[in-house]
């Protein structure tokens, strides 16, 4: 059985108990969606939230822990009926891309998922979706097949990406700022599927499972939905001229790194103040202008100047390096988005032998 075989069949016992939430006005790409403009106990309606399936709710709240702001999306689904909430894009360009912190409750939560719908259907239309499982403590991914991508833990938040190339059919699958999976087959953007017949998949939302607990209260935060530019993924090096690009947490001082320059990728046209190394944003001049630390330089030695970029290490957050890597992020002068990625090795500064004879 296949994995449109197998989503088919967990429709059958679905069937009956979901509800189609009609026609929807299209909503543009980029979506941002952080709930702080919903007052408290409210339906997030004024940005294009529709309703697809109830469950025993959805709403704003203050509940806490809040990941960003002070309110999230809270969902809850009855015993084998979903709570699941959409919104339709107004197009599906070639490589798309999509972001959603999601966290169980500690005590009752035990499902979320976030992805795309189908349009007509009301069977169980999801497709291209991370499973956040809290039974199972786990992360994956559906899109051809099933991914695992990590565990999970209830009661805290995680964040998850999905760059979508629908022209490969591929994704890069992205937990918490750190690739987890990369070259992941995905459902296409439309296809034709016997028992279910055309799938359109421009519905993208979030849901809490139908589950056979009484309750499933799953919290959603800073959604968003973006085009990605034909840039993708770039070249950089952290510490240049170093094997294993050791990083210090516990020192103080600047960690260099080089976005590299190709024959499709102009580094000089990189706006410093746009990017962000595993949380911290490039190191500003000390000479009260506020310029960026930032200069061009060929580094490889090819003819093309690359760009040179200094981060505060103090700033690095040490969660999002996890895992061994470093992720650079930023956006070119024109506004195309690009990611690097580079092998770090983290360490803290350890200060239990200062003072100390060594021999």
């Amino acid at each position: 059985m296949d994995r449109r075989e197998l989503l088919f069949a967990t429709a059958l016992v679905l069937a009956g108990v979901l509800v189609s939430g009609g026609l929807a006005h299209a909503v543009a790409v980029p979506f941002d969606e952080g709930f702080e403009a919903t007052n408290h106990g409210l339906y997030p309606s004024g940005s294009g939230w529709v309703n697809l399936s109830w469950g025993m709710g959805a709403y704003v709240t203050q509940f806490y822990p809040p990941f960003s702001g002070d309110k999230s999306f809270r969902l809850d689904s009855w015993p084998m009926s979903s709570q699941m909430e959409y919104v339709v894009l107004d197009e599906l360009p070639d490589q798309l891309s999509y972001e959603a912190s999601v966290c169980l409750d500690a005590t009752s939560g035990w499902e979320g998922l976030v992805g795309f719908m189908d349009r007509y259907n009301s069977t169980y239309p999801m497709w291209n979706f991370f499973r956040v499982d809290g039974s199972a403590g786990s992360i994956s991914f559906c899109g051809e097949d099933h991914v695992y991508l990590g565990p999970y833990t209830r009661g805290q938040w995680c964040t998850l990406r999905a760059d979508l190339n629908y022209e490969s059919e591929t994704a890069k699958l992205w937990v918490n700022g750190v690739l987890a999976a990369e070259g992941v087959q995905i459902t296409p953007r439309a296809f034709y599927y016997a028992p279910m017949g055309d799938v359109v998949t421009d519905q993208w939302g979030v849901t809490s499972e139908a589950s056979f607990a009484f309750s499933n209260i799953v919290y959603f935060d800073e959604l968003h939905v973006w085009e990605m530019s034909s840039l993708g993924s770039v070249d950089i090096d952290v510490k240049p001229g170093s094997s294993t690009n050791p990083i210090n947490l516990g020192a103080s001082g600047l960690l260099p790194v080089c976005v590299f320059s190709s024959e499709t990728f102009d580094a000089t046209q990189i706006d410093p103040l746009s990017c962000d190394l595993a949380g911290a944003a490039v190191a500003l001049r000390g000479n009260g202008t506020g310029r960026p630390m930032a200069h061009m330089q060929d580094v490889d030695g090819d003819g093309l100047l690359d760009m040179m970029l200094q981060f505060s290490v103090e700033q690095l957050v040490r969660e999002e390096l996890t895992g061994g890597c470093a992720v650079l992020t930023g956006t070119t002068l024109e506004g195309d988005e690009f990611t690097g990625m580079d092998e770090v090795a983290v360490a803290m500064r350890d200060f239990s032998t200062r003072g100390r004879d060594r021999r």
